[in-house]
């Protein structure tokens, strides 16, 4: 069975869990833990095991991961406010 073309380049990959696990860990802001919880529908607690890397969960860490992706890290974020 052929899949459907889904408009990604010939050289795309997925992410593994780990990598979005690290990707959101760098962009992470003050409430991300709780909105991604409530939209979720998980408790605060599990929401941050799971980002910590203490439990496994996809649709969380998917869920974080969406969120933080058009983000700059935040040790860009303190640069600039630095300079």
């Amino acid at each position: 069975m052929k899949r459907p073309n889904l408009n990604r380049p010939s050289t795309y990959t997925k992410l593994t869990y780990i990598q979005k696990a690290t990707k959101v860990n760098r962009k992470l802001r003050t409430g991300d833990i709780t909105r991604v919880a409530e939209a979720t529908g998980y408790s605060v607690t599990h929401v941050s095991d799971v980002v910590s890397g203490k439990n496994f969960n996809d649709m969380i860490m998917n869920k974080a991961y969406d969120m933080t992706r058009g983000r700059i890290t935040n040790a860009k974020k303190l640069d600039s406010v630095m300079n």
